[in-house]
């Protein structure tokens, strides 16, 4: 049965952008709905979706703009929303980007389900983006499927007193499955989303149980867990039988933590080290020991502890709630998480990595933005501390 409902959903998704025009306007038409505006996704079909993508806003946000005054062309999204306050429910939810660019998406509602579709829309093109149902037993959630160009999911919702304990998240013809488990409070308000994945690895998504929100202290528990439990974990289990030029730490600012790591040995590099441009020799999915790799020398560093996952949502939430537009909030996110990288390369120089593999005389502790390519600034600063030293 599933499957014939997967490749009916497969079907529709194909064809969204053909009718997706009609049908906006026939929503923008109805005299019943009122179009309010915010700053903020207020709104999905899929069960806790803000707290899935740990964008929770705070209990004393203004949600809607009403005035001159609560809007900032220059750093705020804009969310325009077609509200039914009947039945409290929306029916179009468009993302603007200017010059008449959105991304678009409309519901339906039936006893048995809920529906949402979107598109990415400007000038000239119409383009499907997702479409979602969600399925009801009872009147609670009991089957999210999601359809992107990438494929289908399915979540299977497990209810008890009226709320989620917990879901399976699958994908159709792939093994893989992962196991969310909901925490509430006394209150049932929702603490914390987990996600254990079928080979035992465990996620945080959400988490409010974190002791401390100051980022500055944040920053340095990451940084004490890279510098200490990562060097732990690379005696303990990386060993390398050939010279190591670097251990290279990888990142982007869209969600610095947890980075990737690889090992630079000596045979990848062809000709004279010294004549190698930077790019050549600091990069990670160039490296035959990257920790993204499965084979044929897979890495096998453990950046989730559950311990430390909570530090990371807050963090990457930290980041992203910073206005792209506010260039001088974004360079000083961006000098702190460099300085972070920074002084974990600095303080892993003076380990003792000899149980794992030997060091090359030219050996680095290194990071990079992989985005940004900053390569260069690491390394002028590493060669400027050893020279210290």
């Amino acid at each position: 049965m599933n499957n014939t409902l997967y490749a009916k959903i497969q079907e529709e998704f194909n064809h969204i952008a053909d009718t997706f025009i009609e049908k906006e306007i026939d929503v923008l038409a109805d005299e019943n709905l009122i179009t309010i505006q915010s700053k903020y996704n207020l709104y999905d079909i899929q069960p806790y979706f803000a707290q899935l993508t740990n964008d929770v806003l705070a209990p004393d946000t203004k949600l809607t703009i009403e005035s001159e005054d609560d809007f900032d062309p220059e750093t705020d999204d804009l969310y325009e929303y077609k509200i039914n306050f009947e039945n409290r429910r929306a029916y179009l939810k468009r993302e603007h980007y200017g010059d008449g660019v959105f991304y678009s998406t409309l519901y339906e509602y039936t006893a048995q389900y809920h529906k949402s579709f979107s598109v990415y829309q400007n000038k000239e093109t119409v383009k499907a983006i997702n479409l979602s149902y969600l399925y009801l037993k009872n009147g609670l959630p009991d089957q999210f499927i999601e359809c992107t160009e990438y494929g289908i999911s399915l979540k299977t919702y497990t209810c008890e007193n009226e709320i989620i304990k917990n879901y399976k998240l699958e994908w159709p013809n792939h093994d893989h499955h992962c196991i969310g488990e909901l925490t509430f409070d006394t209150e049932k308000k929702l603490v914390m989303i987990t996600e254990t994945a079928s080979d035992g690895r465990v996620r945080v998504l959400f988490d409010t149980t974190a002791p401390t929100k100051n980022i500055e202290e944040v920053l340095e528990k990451i940084e004490a867990f890279l510098v200490e439990n990562i060097a732990d974990q690379i005696l303990e289990k990386v060993k390398i039988e050939e010279p190591v030029y670097c251990i290279l730490f990888e990142y982007t600012m869209q969600g610095p933590f947890p980075p990737t790591i690889a090992f630079g040995i000596t045979s990848e590099v062809e000709g004279n080290f010294e004549d190698k441009e930077l790019y050549e020799l600091y990069n990670a999915p160039d490296m035959r020991y990257f920790s993204e790799n499965d084979e044929p020398n897979p890495i096998n560093i453990d950046f989730y502890p559950v311990d430390i996952q909570s530090s990371y949502l807050i963090a990457n939430s930290y980041g992203e709630n910073i206005p792209w537009q506010n260039e001088e909030a974004c360079e000083l996110w961006e000098k702190q998480i460099f300085d972070t990288y920074l002084r974990i390369c600095k303080r892993l120089m003076h380990f003792d990595f000899s149980k794992s593999f030997a060091k090359t005389e030219n050996f680095l502790v290194m990071a990079r933005d992989f985005e940004q390519c900053n390569e260069e600034d690491f390394y002028q600063n590493m060669l400027y501390y050893i020279a210290k030293k």
